[in-house]
């Protein structure tokens, strides 16, 4: 076996940021020199105690192909093809996860395939490690492929739409997409012990529980909650089947109320991808070196339970990636989640809340909602073209750097007087109205948009307004791009 080798990322065909500096990491043997040769440049670098190493790389123009020899002793690796663009990290869980082939336009698409200069890499989804960093033997593994008919499959769905509106304004741009996510999880376990551990919130609500479920707990213990748990799955399916079946006019929600939704999470191990802190180390450490131009971040959904601590998790999460990837002004792209019924009552308009109050007070942190997307019953709807061309239009810097939201106000006569960012012009599908509180009543009133202010007559007396502040919402105000008004709640002073 080689002594001298790369992290898993770094393959033929990979794309690395253009104009910008880069890295490439590895080992070799400990305390020996790695040199790194591209384009008649030389660089050289001392590998450590560990044997790991890094290069950085001075940047290189855009539209650039070449190969990069890195060699150490008398070994030597060629990356060939290795392409300068625009590098995307997509990140998050099931709903930037879900693949191209599962949506239902995908065989239309596929027929119909017009794209050039677009790569992307699936990081391995490692589960757990052990103190020895051994891989698991059914760890699948992964290279950097060109988005084609034959492998576009594989690819996200939301990264396939999100790609092909970027094709569209720029069609020789080299793209680079890095996949990075997993179904199913919370916010807790792609972020490090430091986050949860800075708040005694976030430690009563993911670090002491795991503790609680993991210790003093023998194999016997784990398999038995595992029985009882999968016991349970299956009665809830054949139960709700049943109910289905002699209540065939009843809808799914109805339906849940009566039966009780699909059991979730499972019970939690000491090495369950779900467990605080694991895919950081697992997933995002495995890609640390790699530079990126962008972070798409998808995620919420599993965080219904306790959306109260959303706002610290997702702070935290930006900053120490930020700081992980060296980089202090990486620039995060929030994804608002749409439109979905079926959770505790709110539980997604406070995430969202808390996701466009990030945005908001971060610098190089940007929202896109896609609130106006999303199914009523169904977490995973099958067509992502909405959401996705969004990102794309968005995250390519030819318009408006996110969806429109509000961001100011003020009181004129007895009109309260909202002011949106990211529009020209709002327009409106229908009547639009606010949910407006006054002497700690709610109530509903119709709102006008003019030009890119919205007026709520009678303002007298309200202390607090909301706008689309529902698990799903009915979303009515748009700019002139028809990027939805981003959902939120705010207190008036």
């Amino acid at each position: 076996m080689s002594s001298l080798r790369l992290d898993n990322i770094y393959t033929d065909g990979m794309v690395v940021p253009a104009n910008k500096p880069f890295k490439i990491s590895g080992q070799a043997i400990r305390n020996t020199q790695v040199a790194l040769e591209v384009l008649d440049k030389t660089y050289s670098v001392k590998a450590n105690e560990k044997g790991d190493w890094v290069i950085e790389i001075a940047p290189i123009p855009i539209q650039v192909t070449t190969n990069i020899k890195i060699s150490s002793l008398d070994e030597f690796i060629v990356l060939k093809k290795v392409r300068t663009g625009t590098v995307i990290l997509l990140t998050g869980q099931s709903n930037i996860e879900f693949k191209f082939r599962d949506d239902s336009e995908y065989q239309e698409q596929i027929a119909h395939l017009n794209l050039k200069n677009v790569y992307f890499y699936n990081v391995p989804q490692l589960e757990y490690q052990d103190d020895k960093i051994t891989l698991p033997k059914d760890l699948e593994t992964s290279k950097w492929q060109i988005a084609n008919a034959e492998t576009l499959w594989e690819m996200s769905d939301i990264g396939f739409w999100m790609i092909k509106k970027l094709h569209e304004l720029n069609p020789d741009e080299v793209i680079g997409i890095v996949d990075c996510y997993k179904g199913g999880t919370s916010i807790s376990s792609w972020v490090p012990e430091s986050v949860l551990n800075s708040d005694n919130k976030l430690i009563d609500t993911f670090v002491k529980p795991f503790k609680i479920a993991t210790t003093n707990k023998s194999k016997a213990d784990y398999e038995q909650e595992f029985s009882d748990y999968n016991a349970a799955v299956e009665k809830h399916n054949t139960d709700l089947a049943k109910f289905q079946s002699e209540n065939p006019k009843v809808s799914l929600s109805d339906a849940k109320d009566r039966v009780g939704h699909t059991p979730w999470p499972p019970p939690m191990t000491p090495t369950s991808y779900l467990r605080p802190n694991g895919l950081f180390h697992t997933m995002i450490e495995q890609v640390k070196n790699y530079v990126v131009d962008k972070v798409v971040w998808y995620q919420g959904e599993n965080d219904a339970p306790n959306p109260d601590v959303y706002g610290t998790m997702l702070k935290g999460l930006i900053i120490s990636w930020r700081k992980l990837f060296c980089d202090k002004s990486l620039p995060f792209y929030v994804v608002q989640l749409p439109g979905y019924f079926d959770e505790p009552k709110d539980s997604w308009a406070i995430i969202r809340q808390y996701q466009l109050e990030v945005t908001q007070n971060i610098n190089d942190v940007h929202l896109i909602s896609i609130a106006d997307t999303g199914e009523k019953h169904n977490i995973h709807p099958t067509h992502k073209r909405i959401a996705g061309t969004r990102i794309g239009e968005i995250i390519s810097g030819n318009g408006y750097d996110s969806t429109p939201y509000v961001y100011r106000q003020q009181i004129v006569g007895d009109k309260l007087i909202l002011f949106v960012k990211a529009a020209g012009i709002l327009s409106q599908k229908g009547k639009t109205e606010f949910l407006v509180q006054r002497n700690g009543t709610w109530v509903k009133q119709e709102v006008n948009a003019v030009g890119k202010i919205i007026a709520i007559d009678n303002a007298e007396n309200i202390t607090k307004i909301r706008y689309a502040y529902e698990n799903y919402p009915t979303c009515t105000l748009f700019n002139e791009f028809l990027a939805p008004v981003a959902p939120f709640e705010m207190e008036i002073k």
